[in-house]
């Protein structure tokens, strides 16, 4: 790919022929971040291919919408800075858990209205909360995501839960393929574009295996149309008190996130921090992609931490260039036929994608904690929140007979989030 001559500033819009090249790598990174979001979640909760080519798109269509309204912005709505907004994995899990439990028509009902509800007590209280969250709590959060999402992508590796050939050494063989493609060129092709185009390099590479050893269906592509709107609570909808609480726990992190995230572009873009006006901007436009993520049958947005570590090496700040790419993003809403491609991958192929994806998350955690000196009184609330919310999520039965809104808070993500945030109030700092 030819190299752009310069860097662009935040306000500055290149020319056409520099901008198709700078919002592909947008483009990619953007996809193949969401992708795994439906993909994990439709299956996880049994979904049939049709259900989850709607999943896709939804996810498509929503990713593309939030993150120009992020990057253009409609009056105080959106931060103006060169920050995609898109699906989250940190929904993954408990969507997975809440869909299968209470259906996925409860789990859409708590993100609208836990989007809702966190978007409007983070405006009126962030100072409050904001104590809360120190860089360790937040890395235990983030550590607990990525360990309770492992055995996910353990069992996309082998094939994907209920698969007839589940485990076979065709399915690893496939999974452990990717992993290594992805690991050669990002040690090898690091410095270009090869390294930012991985996980597409290696599903293109692996589902042409996987379609020599007759594993890969295209039927459902086929009998796909061409241009579909994006169906709207297409699950229905139902709201229970369970789900919605852990969807508030759940998002109060994900602006957490959004709030660092601001900041580190508000730096690349401008060299100063981001005003009052684009934090709340920003903090509005999450808040309504996310009940737009919900009426489009899926879950709440995040930032997309990774665009923004790509305008840092590129030194393109342009929101104008994160902006096409989430308009590139969006028309893939409008394509079943491509939504279906998607969803015609490989189980195993997706595994080892989303696995790599797992175990970076798990680092990501521990270089958050590790952000500050770790004192006995920390070390204790972080190891203590992950055990809990790790090891309740690896034995789901120790909490059956409790209530399923007390099993649903105290697994996984939430129950670190909400174990860590008590002990941080009860432990007292000490002088010391």
């Amino acid at each position: 790919m030819k190299s752009i001559s310069r860097g662009y500033s935040l306000n500055e819009c290149p020319s056409v022929k520099e901008s198709i090249p700078l919002s592909i790598q947008h483009v990619l990174v953007l996809i193949f971040n969401v992708l795994p979001v439906p993909l994990l979640i439709g299956a996880g909760v049994g979904l049939s291919a049709a259900e989850i080519t709607i999943l896709i798109a939804g996810c498509m269509f929503v990713t593309g919408a939030a993150t120009l309204l992020q990057t253009i912005g409609a009056g105080p709505v959106g931060a103006k800075l060169p920050i995609p907004l898109e699906n989250s994995f940190v929904f993954v899990a408990p969507g997975i858990a809440l869909g299968a439990q209470y259906g996925l028509n409860s789990f859409t009902g708590a993100c609208l209205v836990g989007s809702a509800i966190t978007c409007l007590v983070w405006i009126a209280f962030h100072k409050q909360l904001q104590i809360l969250f120190k860089p360790y709590i937040a890395g235990a959060v983030v550590m607990s995501l990525g360990l309770s999402l492992i055995g996910v992508g353990i069992n996309y590796c082998a094939g994907g839960v209920g698969a007839p050939d589940f485990g076979s050494p065709i399915n690893l063989g496939l999974a452990l393929g990717t992993i290594l493609i992805m690991l050669l060129l990002n040690h090898y092709c690091r410095k270009n574009f090869l390294s930012k185009a991985s996980p597409l390099i290696a599903i293109i590479i692996m589902s042409m295996a996987a379609a020599a050893a007759g594993k890969l269906d295209l039927s459902s592509v086929m009998d796909e149309a061409w241009f579909r709107l994006p169906r709207i609570l297409h699950f229905g909808i139902k709201f229970e008190m369970g789900p919605v609480i852990t969807v508030i726990v759940l998002a109060i992190f994900a602006l957490v996130e959004l709030i660092g995230d601001q900041s580190s572009a508000a730096m690349l873009a401008k060299g100063e921090l981001p005003t009052s006006e684009e934090t709340k901007g920003g903090v509005l436009a999450q808040g309504i992609s996310s009940v737009a993520g919900a009426l489009f049958n899926m879950c709440p947005t995040i930032s997309g931490s990774a665009n923004i570590g790509l305008c840092g090496l590129s030194g393109v700040t342009s929101r104008y260039i994160t902006a096409m790419a989430g308009g590139v993003v969006l028309l893939c809403g409008f394509c079943p036929k491509l939504c279906a491609l998607f969803a015609a991958i490989p189980s195993a192929v997706i595994g080892g994608v989303a696995l790599s994806a797992f175990g970076t998350i798990v680092v990501s955690g521990m270089n958050v904690i590790k952000s500050e000196n770790l004192t006995p009184r920390t070390t204790t609330i972080v190891g203590v929140s992950i055990a809990i919310g790790v090891g309740f999520s690896v034995v789901p039965d120790a909490l059956a007979l409790l209530p399923s809104w007390a099993s649903t808070l105290f697994s996984g993500v939430p129950g670190t989030a909400i174990v860590a945030m008590v002990l941080s109030i009860l432990l007292k700092e000490s002088d010391n």
